[in-house]
């Protein structure tokens, strides 16, 4: 007659073979955990190389604030085609929508803004200055009016001077860190007549630094230095606004 295992026996064999499972899934789940917190380390350690790749008016506006560029004054660039204020309504009174936006006719109104950002050290942007010159200014066959930079500077205690076309005078207003708007007629800088803003001059080498409120990376107008000769056949007016 066979012997009887013991009840006792019988559960510890099924003890062990349950402890034996059980311990195999948690080293699973373990490993799996394991995995995944090495997957995500490795994506957070991505994220943090990764660089945000900066636009052209960042990278030209962080140079500028840095005094990268030498005999320069800190006049940020502002654009007419920045996505918040390009298609504000702006130009002939009840005229096309499409054809009448900061982004097609609004020169002179960020150059302003970029003026004024600088002669007031703190921000202002081309929908500040269109709050207080709305449409006044504007003429279907001549675009934004001269007129424009004396009333705003009067009516905002700046100092003006109309310098015509005398490039002495623009030198020496730049020399002492005033902002000079300058007119170009159509030619390397526009099709139409443009407005922009003389930021710099260097006496020594005799070229001269200009923010363009239309400028892009394709033309790097912002970055670059332009020679008197060129300028001069592409101006036709300048005017110093200062304090």
């Amino acid at each position: 007659m066979k012997k009887k295992t013991p009840v006792w026996l019988l559960s510890l064999g099924i003890l062990t073979i349950v402890f034996g499972f059980f311990s195999m899934y948690i080293n699973d789940c373990l490993a799996k955990q394991a995995e995944v917190a090495l997957e995500q380390q490795k994506k957070q350690e991505l994220a943090k190389k990764k660089v945000v790749k900066k636009t052209y008016l960042e990278e030209v506006n962080d140079k500028i604030s840095a005094n990268q560029f030498k005999h320069r004054m800190e006049i940020p660039l502002i654009l007419q085609t920045d996505k918040r204020w390009k298609d504000t309504y702006y130009g002939v009174e009840d005229g096309d929508p499409i054809q009448n936006t900061l982004e097609i006719n609004g020169c002179a109104i960020a150059s302003l803004a970029m003026v004024s950002s600088y002669l007031d050290k703190k921000e202002e942007t081309p929908l500040d200055i269109l709050k207080w010159s709305g449409n006044r200014f504007f003429s279907k066959d001549q675009g934004t009016s001269w007129s424009i930079f004396s009333m705003y500077a009067e009516e905002h205690n700046y100092l003006f001077a109309d310098l015509e076309d005398n490039m002495e005078l623009v030198k020496a207003h730049l020399m002492k860190g005033h902002p000079v708007i300058i007119s170009v007629k159509p030619g390397y800088f526009t099709e139409i007549g443009h407005i922009m803003v003389l930021s710099g001059y260097n006496e020594e080498t005799n070229m001269f630094w200009l923010n363009n409120p239309s400028d892009t990376k394709k033309k790097s107008h912002t970055v670059k230095e332009f020679k008197e000769e060129f300028l001069k056949q592409e101006a036709i007016r300048y005017w110093a606004i200062y304090k």
